[in-house]
């Protein structure tokens, strides 16, 4: 049997079928690279109770998306946090800790990175074109960009990727602080791009889009961990 990994998904407002209306939202090529990886794609809707919908599961992948509201982490929200979703995030991280307890494999993908960073105790840079000394760090705002990450030795992740690697970003918020959660990769600049639970068998998170730039190799890592928890 292959293994069954949700993914969290977005609702947004958009001309659906009439003006308007509440859409659940996730980029393709999430479910399409799961499926390439020999997983099978299940979207999870925001909503109802987390465990119910771990139980049909496998796997988790948190997605990426709009901003964390700051409230979940102590701040207020500067004037660049304008698209958040409060009771998105509450619900992504009530999945987080339950996968966690069950020792699921987790990936956090973009804004799943910075909310697993958030629920573990950590917190965010609101807007990096205004951090110093993050001004230049990338492209958001619909637009893409790519730098190099440099992974630090001896983490889960580093034995999954090269050394360094090349990335994508489109993201203006970051994390600060990690939490409980250990740092496995940082950008040139020093901006935290990769965390992880040294403690869990699969719990990882990255600031970028693996689904996006075709780097199969993180996917199929959740994949195979997946499986392999299913079988055990």
């Amino acid at each position: 049997m292959k293994p069954k990994i949700g993914v969290t998904s977005s609702v947004n407002i958009r001309n659906y079928e009439s003006d308007d209306r509440e859409v659940v939202m996730l980029p393709w090529n999430y479910p399409s690279m799961i499926e390439e990886c020999g997983g099978i794609p299940l979207i999870i809707p925001e909503g109802g109770d987390p465990s119910s919908s771990l139980d049909a599961l496998d796997g988790l992948i948190i997605a990426g998306g709009r901003d964390v509201d700051p409230s979940n982490y102590g701040q207020e929200s500067e004037a660049e946090t304008t698209d958040t979703r409060l009771t998105q995030d509450h619900w992504e991280i009530a999945l987080i800790n339950e996968a966690k307890r069950r020792g699921m494999p987790v990936l956090g993908i973009c804004r799943g990175h910075q909310l697993i960073a958030v629920a573990h105790g950590g917190a965010l840079h609101q807007h990096l074109p205004s951090t110093t000394p993050f001004e230049s760090h990338g492209a958001w705002g619909g637009e893409w960009s790519n730098h190099e990450v440099e992974l630090v030795e001896g983490t889960s992740l580093s034995t999954i990727l090269n050394k360094r690697c090349m990335v994508n970003s489109a993201h203006h918020q970051g994390v600060s602080d990690p939490g409980t959660l250990t740092v496995n990769a940082r950008s040139d600049d020093g901006l935290i791009e990769g965390l992880e639970d040294s403690e869990s068998e699969f719990f990882l998170s990255v600031q970028w889009h693996p689904e996006a730039l075709g780097q199969k190799q993180l996917i199929s890592a959740l994949v195979d961990a997946s499986q392999n928890k299913s079988l055990a």
